[in-house]
């Protein structure tokens, strides 16, 4: 890939940070939304943290945007806490302000927020597979795309040229494959046979090349896994010559279109060095819309749990699949490209942000769900002191994770 200019690089942190604002604004609107639907009292709706860029005083409620877009939040007229500068004057009945409504409308007031989060990248995904029908470079699926001057592509449409039938696989029937490579060094020679073809009765992955009639093709990440793991093993051979053994599937099932039942072996390819194989994911084919929608919802749900993945690491020490403004920008940069890839980004960081803030650690919404739903059951507040140390400490302890987070990126 070649490397990112600075100029997309700024770009797309702009963008960046559009994206972000446009999200958590959603965010926040869902939060809105529950308030004025509880006759809550809100005096702020704000996007963002710090000294004012924006502001407009509505007639109740002022909309602003601060420097610092690293979330928002609605001010809610309370008796714990005072009211925002240049607004002490005004009079807000008691069955208005947050003190008094009842607590499980708090509740829906918090899932708001969150909830409005998972319906944009339900709406996202669930959009995108409809509407074309696949989903790109699925890892998960059987079958490959080719590089068209690649080793792989070469050898099959050799082949296929020598069995006079149709060679447009690419993209359009899937091509299974599996391989041999050959090595030579001190006259050792080094075989490694390999297939990507599963039994369907057992699901049994080693099974013989040749005894393909009742089997499946299996994930593309088995295959390419299996393929350099064994590259990396020829790496001290000279010579290396590599031949593929495939067949075509249905791009729907997986199982073996007629002519290709035993599969065919290709010729020996030499590999010279730097020369690409020409492999890569295959785009999963949808055979309904119904069958796109649902593949949407699991999509949101794999999204969403891979934030917690991802903070699980912090505790191993990793960080590698965190990333700040400046890892944001880089990504942002590296898709703008494609408007597919894009708009999958947007979704995945909305799924994100879903589950992030339903974690159960102040100052975030879950934490606030759980502080509401202690008060449920003792039938009172907890003490106000316990909950501005509690928040404090938790916010210090973002605020440090992002630092490290965006000095790691950097770095990178």
């Amino acid at each position: 890939m070649s490397e990112i200019s600075s100029g997309m690089i700024v770009l797309a942190f702009f963008i960046g940070i559009i994206v972000m604002l446009l999200l958590i604004t959603i965010h926040e609107v869902g939060h809105l939304v529950v308030a004025k639907i509880a006759k809550a009292y809100v005096y702020e709706f704000s996007i963002g943290f710090g000294p004012r860029i924006f502001v407009f005083k509505g007639k109740e409620t002022w909309v602003s945007i601060r420097i610092f877009p690293l979330g928002g939040y609605c001010s809610i007229a309370s008796d714990k806490s005072d009211p925002p500068s240049e607004r002490e004057d005004e009079v807000v009945p008691d069955e208005r302000k947050l003190d008094y409504i009842a607590r499980w409308k708090k509740m829906f007031f918090i899932l708001a927020g969150p909830l409005m989060n998972l319906f944009v990248a339900l709406l996202l995904f669930t959009t995108i597979f409809a509407a074309i029908g696949e989903k790109k470079n699925d890892m998960t699926y059987f079958g490959a795309n080719y590089v068209q001057n690649g080793i792989a592509a070469k050898a099959i449409k050799e082949s296929e040229i020598n069995q006079n039938v149709n060679i447009e696989y690419v993209e359009q029937d899937y091509v299974i494959w599996g391989w041999r490579m050959f090595g030579n060094k001190n006259e050792e020679p080094k075989i490694t046979l390999f297939d990507n073809i599963c039994d369907s009765q057992n699901s049994k992955c080693d099974v013989k090349i040749n005894n393909l009639e009742e089997q499946k093709a299996v994930d593309y990440k088995k295959t390419v896994y299996n393929f350099i793991d064994n590259l990396k093993l020829s790496i001290n051979y000279e010579n290396i010559k590599i031949q593929f053994a495939y067949k075509k599937v249905d791009k729907y099932s997986g199982y073996s279109l007629d002519k290709y039942k035993e599969g065919v072996i290709t010729k020996l390819q030499n590999i010279k060095v730097g020369e690409s194989v020409g492999i890569a994911p295959p785009n999963r084919i949808y055979e309904t819309t119904l069958q796109a929608y649902g593949d949407g919802w699991g999509e949101t749900f794999k999204a969403s749990i891979s934030i917690l993945e991802a903070l699980g690491n912090v505790f191993t020490g990793k960080f590698s699949n965190l990333v700040g403004p400046v890892g944001v920008a880089k990504q942002t940069a590296s898709l703008l490209q494609s408007a597919y890839q894009f708009f999958i980004y947007v979704a995945t960081i909305s799924a994100n942000l879903f589950i992030l803030n339903l974690i159960f650690l102040p100052p975030l919404d879950g934490y606030r769900l759980l502080e509401n739903f202690i008060e449920m059951i003792l039938r009172k507040e907890l003490p106000l002191k316990y909950k501005i140390f509690v928040n404090t400490a938790g916010a210090i302890l973002f605020l440090l994770l992002f630092v490290v987070i965006t000095i790691k990126d950097f770095i990178v």
